[in-house]
């Protein structure tokens, strides 16, 4: 039941290769392997994360590096920005003898609320007098705040009651944001004082729990700061506050004099021609453009079809500028962002598509592409199309950034998700040409090229090579405790299953893994990435690797097969099938006790296999995330446009009812919960959660099959509250041990938990007595 907007936590890898110059290889920030103890769920928590994206300053002068960790002392998240001066930095890449790092020009931290991250959305003024930043309050609310790096000071803009989910800067004089609606706190109050709720039409979540209307909402109104006066911006011909959802919040783009707003809005009416004009890259793609009537003041409007809009700001008139929907709404996966010119004359704008009237004919006429609007002529011009994709693309990879090149008007950037980008210069006839790429890093304009430089074996730290080339040096280290831990080794491991796909993954041994002998092993799901240093695994919530590697488990970390939809299931069990049956036949893995861990969309996975596959695994968690069962099916009935509906239909078949329901009875894990042999663990987050995750619980408790269902306090999707995490990542270790080792944690704290999981093997025990009679 979560946004599709969810947390992604990524970092940039960069390989420095300095030939013939000095160099720094990445040896020189190895984990000790002599460490005195094993790695933790503490010491995971404890761990400095930095940010993938180092911050230059417009003038170059000073550059912001983001990071974040976990206080379990204050059970809170710890966000810190660290200023450095590039003068600096030079300074000390010129004194090699100089060992001390250096320091930052300045220092920022906020630890004030429990989850996080605490510090967000940093940028750069236009003329690097300042930055602005989001940052939680100990009420949860994001205040807008303005710092001053040449006085040190920090200002509120905002108020500590209005919780900025957007924002865009031109000086402390011009700028907006958005905010929650308080709509939606007025209908939830209406609605706990009403004596009876028309439910027709509400989803079972908001009818169960109304106060979680305003954390699932993203109705937000706009406010603006015009030449020093504040005031909420209404619409010129409705005298409503002017309304954004989610794909608007994305988009938000202010004019050069600070009095003009793009940004995406919901369409009120959506022609039929829409349909078929702008159809999905997938056929069976569930997401797609629908016609009929949307209400830009609902509540939620996540899943609403958008375009692209001019505002202004003063007067309130909305003006549509491409009379087409955001690639985003129909398919085509991507990030809805807009940029202006520098004389106020163009705007460019990501992931949309042109209107019927200006399309080039062919078979590139209904992808989406980055186009430019003149403002002053209406002329759209599209600057880079969309390529043709199939099921078997990583869609997310193509999202997309376009801005003008600073103080430029004929010349933008398009910068991807996988860090390259690409130039354009605009002819005297309005059109666009590749110029060619920038590369794979924007550094290389700056006066000194600061990375980020880790892998799968070595923590991130910070790099700093000077301009020339010469000199490369570490200025931060941030986890240099890591040196008293010892950590299992990770490797690249390649395999191929009975279907032919290739498959990679990251497995992880344990620290004193001994050739030869057998180890316990631990699937764990959703994704791998051999350029970064992950002790957890891709995600915080249910994974913990090197912890399970630290009690002498074997973990494999596996990528999501690029299969989607209806065969992405049956893709990944026999994935999973294939690597167990290599690693047991290198003499590496004991297949007799093999575990499994599905986090977000790989719940499903999971569940597919415990069904399916013919492997018998010894035991299995699940944290938030769908099954694709009748129960879960029904309860998302008119959640964000029945966008899950559409996707469970696309994964098992036809919906469920009447000849469908046939092909859910043998495609649904829910309908074949009789086969499951594994005890399953079912960790749901928040009490919304639970009656998400309730039906394989329900089913398996009332089979008499082993199950055990945990509900978090937190709801957050990705876990960052330590508490939280030590309950989540703690939890499936203990699971993991006690069914896979027979181990138990002698802390007198979890002694009830250990007397129920006895229980749970009494149960099992019994099960296969059972079984073996028969």
């Amino acid at each position: 039941m979560r946004s599709r907007t969810q947390n992604r936590l990524f970092t940039v890898w960069f390989v420095l290769l300095l030939s013939g110059l000095l160099m720094i290889t990445i040896s020189e920030v190895a984990i000790a392997q002599t460490g005195t103890r094993r790695f933790t769920v503490a010491d995971d928590i404890a761990l400095t994360t930095i940010g993938s994206e180092v911050l230059f300053s417009p003038d170059d002068r000073l550059f912001i590096v983001e990071s974040d960790r976990g206080r379990l002392d204050l059970n809170r998240v710890e966000s810190a920005l660290r200023v450095y001066s590039t003068e600096d930095i030079n300074r000390f890449l010129s004194q090699p003898n100089t060992q001390q790092e250096p320091s930052p020009f300045w220092s920022i931290s906020k630890s004030t609320y429990k989850e996080g991250p605490i510090i967000s959305n940093v940028r750069w003024l236009d003329d690097s007098s300042g930055f602005m930043f989001l940052a939680k309050t100990e009420s949860g609310n994001d205040q807008l705040f303005l710092a001053n790096p040449h006085t040190r000071k920090v200002k509120a803009l905002t108020g500590e009651d209005q919780s900025v989910r957007s924002f865009a800067v031109r000086s402390e004089a011009q700028f907006v944001y958005a905010i929650p609606s308080p709509t939606v706190k007025a209908k939830v109050q209406e609605l706990e004082r009403a004596a009876t709720t028309v439910g027709t039409g509400q989803t079972l979540s908001s009818l169960m729990f109304p106060e979680t209307r305003r954390e699932l909402s993203d109705l937000c109104e706009l406010w603006a700061v015009v030449d020093g006066k504040r005031f909420r911006v209404i619409e010129a011909s409705s005298r409503h506050p002017v309304a954004l959802h989610f794909e608007g919040l994305d988009a938000l783009a202010l004019s050069p004099d600070g009095r003009s707003l793009v940004t995406a809005a919901t369409v009120a009416a959506i022609p039929p021609e829409w349909e078929t004009l702008y159809p999905p890259p997938i056929p069976s793609f569930p997401f797609r453009v629908r016609a009929g009537q949307q209400n830009p003041d609902a509540v939620y409007g996540a899943s609403d079809i958008s375009e692209y809009v001019l505002i202004d700001l003063v007067s309130g008139s909305i003006k549509p500028l491409t009379r087409a929907p955001t690639g985003n709404d129909a398919g085509w996966i991507g990030s809805s962002t807009a940029g202006w010119s520098a004389d106020g004359k163009s705007v460019v704008m990501s992931d949309t598509f042109l209107p019927a009237d200006t399309q080039h004919t062919g078979a590139t006429a209904n992808r989406p592409c980055v186009a430019v609007a003149d403002l002053s002529t209406g002329k759209l011009t599209c600057v880079e199309r969309r390529r043709e994709q199939t099921e078997q693309d990583d869609q997310e990879k193509w999202r997309a950034d376009a801005h003008f090149v600073s103080g430029k008007a004929d010349r933008i950037i398009v910068r991807y998700e996988s860090g390259s980008s690409t130039t354009y210069v605009r002819s005297a006839d309005g059109s666009w040409s590749a110029e060619g790429p920038v590369g794979e890093s924007s550094s290389q304009s700056h006066a000194v090229d600061v990375r980020v430089k880790q892998d799968l074996n070595h923590p991130p730290v910070l790099i700093a090579t000077d301009k020339q080339g010469k000199s490369s040096r570490i200025i931060w280290n941030p986890n240099p405790q890591l040196k008293d831990i010892q950590l299992g080794e990770v490797s690249t491991f390649k395999w191929k299953d009975k279907n032919g796909h290739d498959w990679v993954g990251g497995l992880y041994k344990p620290p004193d893994y001994t050739k030869g002998k057998r180890y316990p092993l631990v699937i764990q799901t959703h994704g791998f990435d051999e350029r970064e240093f992950q002790p957890s695994g891709p995600f915080t919530s249910g994974f913990a690797a090197q912890e399970l590697a630290a009690v002498a488990v074997m973990v494999l970390q596996v990528e999501d097969c690029d299969i989607v939809l209806h065969e992405e299931g049956a893709c990944q069990v026999a994935g999973y099938e294939a690597a167990v049956q290599l690693l047991a036949a290198e003499g590496l893995v004991d297949p007799d006790r093999v575990g499994l861990i599905g986090f977000s969309h790989t719940c499903y996975f999971v569940m597919d296999a415990l069904t399916t596959s013919t492997l018998r695994f010894k035991a299995a968690t699940i944290t938030d995330g769908p099954n694709y069962g009748y129960l879960q099916y029904l309860t998302m009935v008119d959640w964000e446009g029945n966008s899950f509906l559409h996707q469970a239909d696309a994964a098992i078949g036809p919906s469920p009812f009447g000849a469908g329901l046939t092909q859910w009875l043998s495609r649904s894990p829910e309908f074949n919960m009789n086969k499951v042999q594994t005890p399953l663990q079912v960790v749901a987050l928040g009490r919304t959660g639970v009656l998400w995750m309730w039906e394989p619980y329900a089913v398996l408790h009332y089979l008499n099959k082993p199950a055990d269902l945990t509900v978090m306090s937190s709801d957050q999707h990705e876990l960052t509250n330590p508490a939280a995490r030590m309950a989540s990542q703690g939890g499936s270790v203990d699971w993991f041990r006690f069914w896979l080792k027979d181990e138990e944690d002698p802390d007198p704290a979890k002694a009830e938990q250990y007397a129920r999981w006895r229980n749970l093997r009494k149960l099992q025990q019994a099960n296969e007595a059972t079984q073996n009679s028969h």
